[in-house]
């Protein structure tokens, strides 16, 4: 059996039997989000922690390789949630296959609380579809337990709660206890941030994040891989292609655990932006490509403006108390302004144009050229895109913010 080795180059928790019924045996609402079975509620008791200072804005935005470019349409190629959910916006979020191909995305408040929110993104190993495998049905499949898994999370008023790598190890064994997911794999790369800003991130293979504070790269990940196009992923292997693998000595197969993920911590700041992507942006766009980007959204916003100071040149300073006016809950009038889903919309546009571009040589193609330095690869990789963006606001007076610093 050949290993599913490489993408193509074109391209306290509940229990486990809970999640399955929220993540998987749901139908899927025009926004996105999957409606749980009978086993349990689909509103939970609303949760308020007055005395954490943070709340989150959230957005996603998605493409599939697919489809062709076109003008993002809310609840088909981009969503927006706040943690401050009241009424008629969902629980929680999650993507469907036909907005995003093989990639998925998820977004959720931890327990309820408007305070705590858990939100990430996977991409299916195309090397599958070789082995008649829809890589589609693993990713989506785990990022819809992720999402029903934190959401349904209890103890968040004691203080317990889930690390990212706890939602992604519930995840993954619940998707190789579902029958109806046969085989697959993907990356996966989550965060869960509480309201003083403590921010964790579990990131497996070569999806990311950046953290972006004014007008710099505060942080971000390093791509976990074996080799080239051959990222570290989580895979379910049916037990007819093990016995394959034995019989025909046939190359390794790449099977991760939630483990082997790196953990980092940073200390989020009123105002930061966390982005997490899959690698069709990754592969198209650098880090400061994507700082680029956002910078001029935020700046044509009013939220970022340069300053010059006499001793240290020009900086970009934030417009705090704008952000705070970012709002609390998202209408149909309000959505296309939301300044989450403006930043999502725009990294996502600007990578599926990169990846489209034939002159335009990205990260990818430069790996390409380290790696087989007698290929003659040219311009972007087009492939499926998701993007997920989160930006801290302090509720209250604004006081001075500490800087980010990941603690490795």
């Amino acid at each position: 059996m050949p290993a599913p080795p490489m993408r193509p180059l074109s391209r306290g928790l509940i229990s486990t039997t809970a999640i399955l019924a929220a993540g998987l045996s749901g139908v899927y609402l025009k926004t996105g989000t999957l409606r749980p079975s009978s086993l349990m509620p689909l509103i939970r008791a609303y949760s308020t922690q007055p005395t954490l200072p943070f709340t989150y804005r959230l957005a996603a935005a998605a493409s599939s390789k697919r489809t062709p470019p076109r003008t993002p349409k809310a609840g088909i190629d981009y969503w927006t949630y706040t943690s401050t959910h009241v009424g008629s916006t969902p629980p929680y979020v999650r993507s469907t296959k036909p907005n995003s191909g093989e990639d998925a995305f998820f977004m959720a408040t931890v327990g309820g609380s408007q305070h705590h929110v858990a939100f990430g993104l996977a991409d299916g190993v195309g090397g599958w579809q070789d082995q008649g495998v829809d890589p589609s049905e693993f990713s989506h499949g785990l990022c819809g337990i992720m999402a029903g898994s934190a959401y349904l999370h209890e103890g968040v008023q004691e203080g317990k709660i889930p690390r990212p790598q706890d939602l992604l190890q519930t995840a993954y064994d619940a998707v190789i206890a579902n029958p109806r997911i046969q085989a697959g794999g993907s990356t996966a790369s989550l965060g869960v941030v509480d309201g003083n800003g403590e921010l964790e991130v579990a990131n497996l293979g070569d999806s990311g994040y950046l953290i972006l504070s004014p007008g710099k790269v505060a942080a971000c990940s390093e791509p976990q891989t074996h080799a080239f196009n051959t990222p570290y992923q989580l895979s379910k292997i049916p037990a007819r292609m093990r016995v394959q693998q034995s019989i025909f000595g046939s190359s390794a197969t790449f099977s991760e655990t939630p483990a082997q993920a790196d953990v980092t911590h940073h200390k989020i700041a009123h105002g930061d932006i966390v982005i997490f992507a899959t690698d069709g942006v990754l592969d198209n766009l650098s880090a400061s490509d994507i700082l680029a980007t956002v910078t001029k959204v935020m700046e044509d916003a009013g939220y970022w403006s340069k300053a010059t100071d006499g001793k240290s040149g020009t900086e970009t300073k934030l417009n705090a108390t704008l952000v705070q006016e970012i709002p609390v809950v998202v209408t149909k009038e309000s959505r296309d302004s939301y300044l989450p889903g403006i930043v999502a919309r725009a990294i996502m546009t600007e990578a599926k144009s990169a990846g489209l571009d034939s002159k335009r040589n990205g990260p990818f193609a430069k790996e390409v050229k380290k790696a087989y330095p007698h290929e003659n690869w040219q311009g972007g990789k087009e492939d499926d895109i998701a993007v997920v963006v989160a930006i801290a606001v302090k509720n209250g007076p604004l006081g001075e913010e500490r800087p980010i610093k990941a603690k490795l």
